[in-house]
């Protein structure tokens, strides 16, 4: 009996042992979390903002946003009043028209009933020269023989001259109208109806200037204009920033430059913002030093799942070491 009670004895102080040791060893054992050293710091902008002016000098019609407004790319912004260009537009396509009309007819060359009327004018031409013809000649005799004075034949030598000249013009325009037009003078209608095309398109991206549209998808961060007033080509309308896609442009101390490297993940954190930390990496890494500062430009995109970082926020920047 006594020996089994020191047995039990021996196997309870063992027992005892071996749990003190193993709270021991519980006890001992720690786990070392990382925590970010924040030694950049910065200020958020977007990738992506658009200043978005005009082309044209017009009076503002309408516009369909205001700031805050979430716009996406292709959007209408603001129209303007384009009357002026619209009255243009349809003048530069009659110039069309009438250019097209004109290289057709010439190339379909003269019509039998003007033909017709070319050769009798050409007959008529040819009698009036050979009246005056036959007037000269019998005038150039009587000078000879002393009947008329010499400015009475010189009358009838500009009268032949005249008569040959309605002549001559009347054989060509024959002439013309039964080859038809020369490659040269329908080289110049077809350059005509090329200028007057060129001035309807020139007219049609005018008018399509009218409506202003947004470049890129985003969030309206800034309206300058209102409906009346005068849109001026160069100045900024409307301001557009694309709030998904965000950067952080930092300067790294130069102690540090060993300690990052690009595609490296780092933690972003604003004040604006309390108690929550934002994903980011490390894009960038300007090789050159500023003297200066003793400090490199390093870019780091950042994530923005929630749009709650907005461009123009003073960021601290820490690395995991």
């Amino acid at each position: 009996m006594k020996r089994m009670v020191s047995i039990l004895l021996v196997m309870g102080l063992l027992l005892t042992g071996c749990n003190s040791s193993t709270q021991k060893v519980e006890t001992d054992t720690t786990v070392e979390v990382s925590k970010p050293v924040y030694v950049m710091a910065g200020i958020v902008d977007a990738n992506e903002k658009a200043q978005i002016t005009s082309k044209l000098s017009a009076k503002v019609s309408d516009i369909s946003v205001e700031v805050g407004s979430a716009v996406k790319k292709g959007d209408s912004l603001i129209l303007l009043d384009t009357k002026d260009i619209e009255a243009q537009v349809s003048q530069a396509e009659a110039g069309v028209n009438t250019a097209q009309a004109n290289l057709l007819k010439m190339q379909a060359g003269a019509r039998p009933e003007q033909i017709a009327q070319a050769q009798s004018a050409l007959d008529s031409a040819k009698i009036s020269y050979t009246n005056a013809k036959n007037n000269f000649d019998r005038n150039q005799q009587l000078l000879a023989a002393g009947a008329i004075s010499q400015a009475q034949l010189e009358t009838e030598q500009t009268l032949l001259a005249a008569a040959q000249a309605q002549y001559n013009s009347a054989q060509d325009q024959l002439n013309l109208l039964i080859q038809g037009e020369t490659e040269e003078s329908l080289n110049v209608m077809r350059a005509q109806v090329g200028q007057s095309q060129a001035a309807l398109e020139l007219a049609k991206t005018q008018l399509g200037n009218g409506m202003i549209v947004s470049p890129i998808s985003g969030i309206v961060s800034e309206k300058n204009i209102n409906v009346g007033e005068l849109a001026s080509p160069g100045i900024i309308l409307i301001s557009v920033v694309n709030v998904d896609s965000l950067y952080i442009k930092a300067s790294l101390p130069e102690g540090f430059m060993g300690d990052v490297s690009v595609g490296e993940e780092v933690v972003v954190k604003v004040a604006e913002i309390k108690d929550q930390e934002f994903k980011g990496k490390i894009s960038v890494i300007d090789p050159v030093l500023d003297s200066r500062s003793k400090s490199v430009l390093v870019r780091i995109q950042v994530d923005n799942p929630n749009k709650t970082l907005k461009p123009g926020m003073l960021a601290e920047i820490g690395i995991i070491k």
